[in-house]
């Protein structure tokens, strides 16, 4: 998420997305059940969760790949 974040807003930016999914997911999803909680909560889900797994790495495989293909954002210049 972070990697995907960065080239969109750069790398000085690209922790608050992260940091802003996984806090709604964490405040939203306590009663949260099913198998459609599992991904989109993957976050705060126990350790042997498939469908929280795949989420996961399908979301890092992409970020991964913008990010090489894309590159960081580049900064305002400093000067």
């Amino acid at each position: 998420m972070t990697a995907a974040a960065a080239v969109l807003l750069g790398a000085r930016l690209s922790r608050l997305p992260a940091f802003g999914y996984v806090s709604a997911v964490y405040l939203g999803s306590a009663g949260a059940r099913g198998s459609a909680a599992t991904v989109w909560a993957w976050p705060v889900q126990p350790g042997a969760q498939p469908g929280a797994w795949a989420a996961a790495l399908g979301g890092f495989a992409a970020g991964c790949a913008l990010y090489v293909v894309r590159g960081a954002r580049a900064g305002a210049p400093r000067g």
